[in-house]
């Protein structure tokens, strides 16, 4: 795992096909970095001030889903793609998928467009989307990827390798924080 000496920042996404339609930057794929958040970071993010000088590790990924995606979603990588896989998201997730990514909240109003790269966020804090009908969190619950790559409530016990972290925040609507929930990442998966 690196340090800071990423090829692009938390924030940022960039190109990963040329005009070709030939994908580029593949030795990127998958690269895991740990960064220090900023509080140009967590501004960005609108994370709180007291995730200031913590750290997130953060996975290089290519967007495979198709479509558009947007700080704060849930994907799921390819893990039958072997280690080759681990780089590439795959699809918004759905209830009841392992193997789940966020997208860097650090994006903000940004789209990671079909095939560019991006970072998914493994381990922090980190915030997560909520869906349209929103699921009502309390702080410190348990968290896992429901379906159309928003959040959706984890049961400790029963949801076995599904748990992606816990709540930070009260969260019962879409509108609250923009529709994304302040979270710690910690998945049970890796």
């Amino acid at each position: 795992m690196l340090d800071s000496v990423a090829d692009f920042g938390l924030g940022e996404s960039i190109r990963g096909q040329n005009e070709d339609g030939v994908d580029i930057n593949t030795a990127l794929d998958g690269r895991e970095y740990t960064f220090p958040v900023s509080e140009d970071v967590a501004s960005a993010a609108g994370m709180s001030k007291r995730v200031v000088g913590r750290r997130v590790v953060a996975r290089v990924l290519r967007n495979k889903t198709g479509g558009p995606l947007a700080a704060g979603d849930i994907v799921v990588i390819d893990v039958d793609g072997g280690l080759a896989g681990v780089g590439v998201a795959d699809a918004k997730a759905d209830l009841g998928d392992r193997c789940c990514l966020v997208v860097d909240p650090s994006l903000g109003s940004s789209v990671v467009a079909a095939n560019d790269l991006f970072y998914g966020i493994v381990k922090g804090p980190s915030k997560v989307r909520q869906g349209a009908t929103a699921v009502s969190l309390t702080a410190g619950d348990a968290i896992k990827a429901g379906n159309g790559g928003v959040v959706a409530d984890a049961t400790l016990g029963t949801d076995h390798g599904l748990v992606l972290g816990t709540t930070l925040e009260e969260s019962s609507s879409p509108a609250d924080d923009a529709g994304l929930v302040d979270v710690e990442l910690a998945p049970e998966w890796v």
